[in-house]
């Protein structure tokens, strides 16, 4: 009795905080929030558990209130077609009470939903020719419905399809092995990916393409070699470019595309070169030449005739020049310019020697009667100097002063002989 008074407060406030979390959890449920309804219990109960008993009504009310918050998130997920967490819910729900109401619906539901969205994805895969994937899903769609209708019309939907496939398959890989003696290796190759797109796993179209990607490969080779003999670099570039891509086992493609790649930028300086040539814009174009000659391997006998094609041009202009300088009487620029040419081009240039001679001598002798002009003129014999000046410029027409002392000294004479003629003392001489 001792020990029953002891525990009749702890009992009655048991009783209470029990009757208090039933109230509680109820008046969820009657709103509908079987969630609040079910944590206010699991908390009571966990709360006396931690004390070692729970008691009856709890439990009861827990186990009850449990299996309604079971269904009613299952109901939840099936709406979010979250159909895997609804079904592990209704397997729990099912654990604590198989009969429980409404159980075998909810999970014929979220089982149908499921089925059916795999059936979408079926078709789905259908539409895009995944074969292989779309049978994978009504396959799974009729696991988990057995008898679904959608899922047997899927099932053999892609039955039909493949069917068709294997028949075009068999008839594209016949074509390829048909080109093969014909060595239409391209059509081989043609007819034989047509296979392999229908029937993937075909190992005997796969060899056939693959002995036809070997020949196209091979037949690019050749004409890249063939164009690279031609010098047409470009186009070989190209061919070798595409045996690289239908066999990346190639022996030396991989340089031989290399030194193509370097050959065309040697022609892209090449070209601009011979632009620069014919704007004779010598400089530049030596230049580029010079940079082509450092990236060519194939093209330095070109690039060498075009460097001697180049010295060949501007020798000419330069010649051109000079003599364009002897023609308006500049015969000492022009004698300068030819000299240097001479010196430039000792091989030979046109007539430069030629003109070099008839400059020489024609200097020379302007220098020379200049000279004697100048001495018979200092020494006060004005007619002499006035004929080695009138000499000078025989040799060198306008060259310095002449024509002003010619004119000069003329005038002097012709006042001197005035002035002798009328009996006048003669003036004294202008310097």
């Amino acid at each position: 009795m001792k020990i029953f008074r002891l525990l009749l407060p702890a009992l009655l406030l048991t009783a209470c905080s029990t009757h208090s979390a039933i109230e509680r959890s109820q008046s969820y449920v009657r709103r509908g929030d079987f969630l609040h309804a079910y944590q206010v219990l699991d908390d009571a109960r966990n709360e006396q558990l931690a004390g070692g008993s729970v008691d009856e009504a709890l439990e009861a009310a827990y186990l009850s209130t449990k299996k309604e918050y079971l269904r009613d998130r299952a109901r939840r997920l099936i709406f979010q077609e979250r159909e895997d967490l609804a079904l592990r819910d209704l397997s729990e729900l099912a654990e604590l009470d198989p009969n429980f109401p409404e159980l075998e619906t909810l999970r014929d539901r979220a089982r149908h939903k499921k089925a059916v969205r795999e059936v979408q994805r079926g078709d789905e895969q259908l539409l895009r020719k995944e074969y292989p994937e779309a049978l994978k899903s009504f396959l799974a769609a009729r696991q988990i419905e057995p008898g679904l209708l959608e899922a047997n019309e899927g099932i053999a939907k892609v039955k039909e399809v493949t069917d068709q496939l294997s028949l075009r398959a068999q008839q594209q890989f016949l074509e390829a092995v048909r080109k093969l003696p014909e060595f239409r290796y391209i059509e081989a190759q043609w007819h034989s990916g047509n296979a392999l797109h229908s029937a993937p796993d075909r190992e005997d179209a796969k060899k056939v393409q693959s002995r036809a990607v070997v020949e196209n490969a091979r037949q690019e080779l050749a004409a890249g070699e063939a164009c690279e003999g031609q010098q047409q670099y470009g186009a070989a570039l190209m061919h070798f470019r595409a045996a690289q891509k239908l066999d990346r086992s190639l022996p030396g493609i991989e340089e031989r595309i290399a030194r193509l790649d370097r050959e065309m930028k040697a022609v892209t300086f090449v070209e601009q070169a011979q632009v620069s040539m014919r704007a004779q814009r010598f400089d530049e174009a030596r230049a580029l030449l010079d940079a082509a000659f450092v990236w060519s391997d194939l093209s330095r006998g070109q690039v060498s005739d075009l460097k001697a094609q180049l010295r060949g041009m501007e020798g000419e202009k330069r010649f051109q020049d000079a003599r364009d300088l002897e023609v308006l009487g500049r015969k000492a620029e022009a004698l300068a310019a030819f000299e240097q040419l001479a010196a430039d081009y000792p091989e030979g240039l046109r007539d430069v020697e030629a003109r070099l001679g008839g400059l020489r001598v024609d200097v020379k002798g302007a220098s020379d009667e200049w000279a004697a002009a100048e001495a018979a003129e200092a020494a006060g014999d004005l007619e002499k100097a006035l004929e080695h000046y009138r000499g000078a410029e025989t040799y060198y027409s306008g060259w310095k002063d002449g024509r002003a002392r010619i004119q000069r000294l003329q005038d002097t004479i012709a006042a001197k002989k005035a002035a002798e003629a009328a009996g006048a003392q003669p003036q004294p001489e202008q310097p």
